[in-house]
């Protein structure tokens, strides 16, 4: 079984953490996440993230700080997990 590599953004602020819910009919629906998704074909990690998070909260990021690797097997499917600490450029 071939592993699916995604991606996931670790943003602490105040001692509190960035999580999101992930979609109904979706895997583990309803189940807490780091915000992040799956890289595409021909997309490196840090692009998959900064995509990521412009979709999901219109923001524009930086993804320099790698964070933690994790493998996942749920028995149907196997996850690789790559954590980033993103940063936030100032706006002009």
């Amino acid at each position: 079984m071939d592993y699916i590599e995604v991606t996931a953004a670790i943003i602490k602020k105040d001692d509190k953490f960035l999580i999101a819910k992930r979609k109904k009919g979706s895997h583990l629906e309803n189940k807490w996440k780091f915000p992040g998704g799956k890289i595409e074909l021909n997309e490196t990690a840090e692009d998959c993230l900064k995509r990521e998070l412009t979709e999901e909260f219109g923001v524009e990021t930086e993804i320099e700080d790698f964070f933690e690797m994790s493998e996942f097997n749920y028995g149907d499917k196997k996850i690789i997990l790559l954590c980033y600490n993103p940063s936030f450029p100032p706006k002009n």
